[in-house]
Parts: structure tokens; C-alpha cells; sequence
């Protein structure tokens, strides 16, 4: 049995496998200011499980990792992106490419192999929107997450901080509270929408949508011809594991 582990800036999300079978996922927030809940959350895993294949966007976590399991380091082993170079475009910066989104390129391509173009809209910390065309990362945009952004609005405005984030449908607001949220979900989900119709008129392809990320589904109620994949990195590093790991 291995382990896949997806670190987030904000998250940590982890799932033992079996071959081609991801098994329950268990999910940590995180501060980096709180270390040994990190390594609380991840300790046992490194003693356990015979291979464990990391997917990070967070060096200082890779860094905790390393230092406090160098112990266990053959048991563990952190996306390569070079590997996996032959899934970018040659006109894309490679160095400059955040590892989760080779990975979910590498995802999408093994779980819906007959299709050859993606977009894929992860909602996390960041928003990011990716093209994938031919089977290639081909370009892709980086928004402030949903939730990051409300709550360094709220951190900014005196008479707004006692607000809390919730799910609102409304056009527009009757009080502060109610356009605040209205902003945050309806002008949210049309801002989503806006771009997937700029990068669709500009790519002319038939796309497959995936969503996947924390805040997915307060974008996509009611939306149609979309998929939503929860584990979309995870099953990703089941497929690092079968194609780059001997």
C-alpha cells in the first residue's frame, strides 16, 4: 500500500491506494506558523506506507518533510516536473510551472483518455483556470481564491469584519451584508464563467471541463457539461507513481 500527499498553501489533503484505487482522504488546514500539527498529521504515514509520493507548492513544507523524516527519505518522493515535461506545450516556461498543475494535466489525460482538450478550474487558495490542448499544458491564469480574497477584503474594512463568508444565490444585496455576499458568489461564479467564454471563443476546441478545489461547489450549482473531481491531484500521483517512479 502507498501514499499520496497533496500539499496546498493552506491544506494538506492524503490518500492511501492500491494500484489504480484511491482509498479515503483525510484533509488538514494548516498555518505554517503551527509545525507540529504538520507533522503530527503526517508522522505515522512515513513509518507505514511503502512508498509515499508528495505533490507540494510549498518549499518551506518540503523542507519540514525532509528535515524532520531523513530518516524515512527512501520511502518518500516528491514530483519531478522534468519527468513529466513531454505534458507541457514547448512554448510554456516549465520552471516556472507549479507542480499541482502538471500533475492534474497528467490527471486528466489518463482518466478521460479519449478526450484530448481540458480546461481545468481548481478553486483553492488561488483560482487557477488551465488549458489543455492536445494533451498539452497550454497556457492557464492565476486569480485570487475565492475565500483568500473575502477575507482580506474583511481584514481591510472596519465595518465589514464581523461578516461571515456563506453561500448567497442574490443578484445584488438590500444591506452591506447581503452585496457583500452577493458579490462573492454570483459576481464570483460570473467572473468564472466570463473567462471560460473568452478562453472558448479564442480556442474554438471541444473542451472537457473539470473543476476540482475546496470552493468548487459554491462555482458550479446548476452549471451543466462539467465534471467535478475532488481528487483530481491525488489521482494524479497514483499515475506519477505508475509511469515515472521504477
Amino acid at each position: 500500500m502507498n501514499l499520496a500527499i497533496d500539499i496546498g498553501n493552506t491544506s494538506i489533503k492524503k490518500a492511501s491506494f492500491d494500484n489504480f484505487k484511491l482509498n479515503k482522504i483525510n484533509h488538514l488546514n494548516y498555518s505554517k506558523k503551527n509545525i507540529s500539527k504538520i507533522l503530527q498529521f503526517l508522522k505515522d504515514d512515513f513509518k507505514k506506507y511503502e512508498e509515499i509520493i508528495i505533490c507540494s507548492v510549498v518549499p518551506e513544507i518540503n523542507t519540514i518533510i525532509k528535515k524532520n523524516f531523513s530518516y524515512e527519505k527512501r520511502k518518500f518522493v516528491f514530483v519531478n516536473k522534468i519527468k513529466l515535461k513531454k505534458y507541457v506545450h514547448q512554448s510554456v516556461n516549465l520552471k516556472h510551472l507549479g507542480n499541482d498543475r502538471i500533475i492534474n494535466v497528467l490527471s486528466v489525460t489518463q482518466l478521460f483518455k479519449n478526450n484530448n482538450n481540458f480546461i481545468i478550474i481548481d478553486l483553492g487558495t488561488a483560482t487557477t483556470i488551465d488549458i489543455i490542448i492536445k494533451k498539452k499544458y497550454f497556457g492557464g491564469i492565476i486569480l485570487p481564491g475565492l475565500k483568500t480574497s473575502y477575507l482580506n477584503l474583511i481584514s481591510l474594512a472596519s465595518e465589514i469584519k464581523s461578516i461571515k463568508f456563506e453561500e448567497e444565490n442574490e443578484i445584488i444585496g438590500k444591506n452591506t451584508k447581503g452585496a457583500l455576499l452577493a458579490g462573492y458568489n454570483t459576481g464570483y461564479k460570473l467572473m468564472i464563467d466570463a473567462y471560460l467564454n473568452l478562453l472558448k471563443k479564442k480556442f474554438p476546441k471541444n473542451f472537457k471541463l473539470i473543476f476540482t478545489g475546496g470552493y468548487a461547489n459554491n462555482i458550479i450549482a446548476n452549471k451543466k457539461n462539467c465534471i467535478y473531481k475532488d481528487d483530481l491531484t491525488l489521482m494524479g500521483l497514483i499515475s506519477y507513481k505508475q509511469n515515472f517512479i521504477n
